[in-house]
């Protein structure tokens, strides 16, 4: 009785879903402002140069929902909280202000915190598009454990306005969470008529179909006839048939892409499926065209597993020995140029100044000996938090060794934190320090620390002062980075 009754709760409760996405949609058109942002920033590379176009367009388009939401993102990406009291600075100045109110809300890392911010917006107008959005992010598993109270929101706003994505992308998430695949796919499906151009609603589906990469194939090439350049579904594409071992489909969907943008990396992940081929001939012609066209990652070539079926070459060691030139020179450019701007370079580097306590940790390392932050105190403490697997941290630990061997001054100290391992295995960290012959000590951590740190990707680094505290904090690989961290340590050494 029991299990027929769970039976027909279970259809009807996907027959309530399908019948809720029952709805239409309209096409989403980006505001002209929102078309600028993004477009500058696909021709912006530096994280910071992003994040202060991003000030740039917050400050200058304070009545653009869409834009805010953008910069926002980017800039809670580089300091959540001062992006979050932006945000309640306004809102408490400009009570009104649905924008202030919502992202302000967004920002709340407190569920109930966030429903605040929605009841305000609600309060002056039950049907308002961004307070029901708010309202159904901030329902927790304990009050709406059916989602029942976040799918009524968000159906709310839907038809209040059917031409903002938002609430179905959402929708369609919170189907997908609750088991409901054939609603979650009509949903992205819908929010795929809308963003026509965004290959995201579909990757959307092709996670629904829990790796068969036939059908992410299919929904790839499906996307693919109206955009056929689109470098995301091509990259999809290619992955699902590398996965199927499908190595002549692979090359040919690589060279779609190194046709559409001839890029290093592009026409590097060619060479590979060219090798994985057996086609040595093609895979060492493009590497070599790799590395001409700027992908000079040595660490990359030498270490990479697609390029075992190479090495036995005679013309391997001229490949890696290409390689090094063209990264020296471009190595060489790249210096050159900063060293024309250090004195504003070094003004900026001091000014991201933090202080922010630093979470505890103990943890032991690689000899088996207990660190902790804690025992610490008093010394300026360098944390990088890194895995084997992330490419920008085998290129970021290199540039740390040489600042730790060559330049540590007295009174600081540098850490390695090896978080998120594929399974949370950690048996490759030690033979792969031992294969780098890297000197500064390596900590065993977890992604709780990781989470503790503030840490969305990797490699982040931090600069903890000696009262324990965030100074600063780097994300992503960047070449300067021991003369960045000579004139940061030396500035909390001075104090």
């Amino acid at each position: 009785m029991t299990l027929r009754w769970l039976c027909a709760a279970a259809i009807l409760l996907t027959a309530m879903a399908a019948e809720a996405a029952d709805f239409k949609v309209r096409r989403y058109t980006p505001t002209a402002a929102l078309q600028a942002l993004e477009a500058t920033l696909d021709t912006t590379t530096s994280y910071s140069d992003q994040c202060e176009l991003a000030r740039e367009y917050r400050d200058r388009h304070g009545d653009d929902m869409t834009v805010q939401l953008r910069a926002a993102g980017l800039l809670a990406m580089d300091d959540l909280d001062s992006t979050r009291a932006y945000y309640e600075s306004w809102a408490a100045r400009e009570p009104q202000s649905v924008i202030a109110l919502y992202l302000a809300g967004r920002l709340q890392e407190s569920p109930d915190q966030q429903r605040r911010y929605a009841e305000e917006i609600l309060s002056r107008d039950a049907r308002n598009y961004w307070g029901n959005l708010l309202l159904a992010a901030s329902q927790t598993a304990q009050g709406d454990p059916t989602m029942k109270k976040s799918e009524a929101a968000l159906l709310q706003a839907i038809s209040v306005d059917n031409s903002l994505p938002f609430a179905v992308e959402r929708l369609g998430h919170l189907y997908r969470t609750r088991g409901d695949t054939s609603a979650a796919d009509e949903v992205y499906v819908k929010l795929g008529e809308m963003q026509p151009d965004r290959f995201e609603p579909v990757t959307y589906r092709i996670m629904l179909k829990g790796g068969d990469q036939q059908a992410a194939i299919a929904l790839t090439d499906e996307f693919l006839k109206k955009n056929p350049k689109n470098i995301d579904a091509l990259y999809t594409k290619a992955r699902a048939e590398r996965e199927r071992l499908d190595w002549n489909a692979h090359i040919a969907t690589m060279r779609r892409i190194v046709e559409t943008e001839p890029k290093g990396e592009y026409v590097y992940d060619l060479a590979c499926g060219f090798s994985l081929a057996g086609q040595s001939d093609s895979a060492f012609a493009r590497l070599f065209q790799a590395a001409h066209l700027g992908f000079a990652d040595l660490e990359q070539y030498t270490f990479d597993d697609d390029l075992i079926p190479l090495r036995e070459s005679e013309r391997w060691s001229t490949l890696l020995a290409d390689v090094e030139n063209a990264e020296r020179e471009r190595m060489r450019e790249f210096l050159q140029r900063m060293a024309e701007t250090a004195p504003q370079r070094r003004q900026d580097a001091l000014a991201e100044r933090t202080t922010l306590a630093a979470p505890d940790f103990t943890f032991k390392d690689l000899q088996g000996n207990t660190v902790s932050l804690a025992q610490l105190r008093g010394q300026v403490v360098i944390l990088d938090f890194w895995a084997t697997w992330c490419g920008p941290c085998r290129k970021t630990m290199p540039l740390l060794d040489k600042f730790y061997t060559d330049s540590l001054p007295a009174g600081v100290v540098v850490y390695g934190m090896n978080v998120w391992e594929r399974g949370g295995n950690t048996d490759k960290v030690r033979p792969f320090i031992e294969e780098r012959g890297f000197h500064f000590p390596i900590l065993l951590g977890d992604n709780d620390i990781a989470t503790a740190y503030g840490v969305r990707g990797i490699p982040t680094l931090v600069v903890i002062d000696q009262e324990g505290r965030i100074a600063y904090r780097h994300v992503g690989y960047d070449p300067t980075l021991p003369e960045v961290l000579s004139w940061q340590t030396k500035e909390l050494l001075n104090q």
